[in-house]
């Protein structure tokens, strides 16, 4: 293959979606991007049944994860802080569940911060470890 015909390019930076999908996954909740109306968040099963099936959270109660309502901004230009929302089946809210840090954090730093209080407010609700938890 000639020279000329290599990618030189870098991969796309992580979003601030891309960091807290990934904390979540390591605490064993799969979360999968969505958008409505130029908003763009992260849900998540209240109870995960299949960690890679990306309609499995909707129609069952499940959580929203925004920062900002942006959760595909690069993660360079976080600069609001996540939120976490459960909803109904319906897709009505019904409470929040962390409602950001309350000082300034970088984008990986907030992104634990909301992985851990959702994970840990899941945990206490369902009163076990989610089914996809890795050791």
């Amino acid at each position: 293959m000639p020279a000329g015909n290599l990618s030189t390019q870098a991969p796309p930076a992580p979003t601030e979606g891309d960091l807290l999908r990934a904390e979540l996954a390591a605490l064993g909740h799969p979360a999968f991007p969505g958008g409505d109306r130029g908003a763009s968040y992260l849900i998540t099963a209240v109870e995960p049944t299949d960690p890679d099936d990306e309609d499995a959270p909707y129609g069952v109660p499940h959580v929203l994860m925004y920062a900002g309502e942006r959760a595909d901004r690069p993660a360079t230009e976080h600069h609001e802080r996540w939120s976490a929302h459960l909803h109904g089946a319906d897709g009505e809210y019904v409470a929040t569940i962390f409602d950001g840090s309350t000082t300034p954090l970088d984008a990986a730093a907030d992104a634990a911060l909301c992985a851990r209080a959702v994970t840990t407010w899941l945990r206490d609700y369902l009163g076990a470890a989610p089914p996809h938890a890795t050791p």
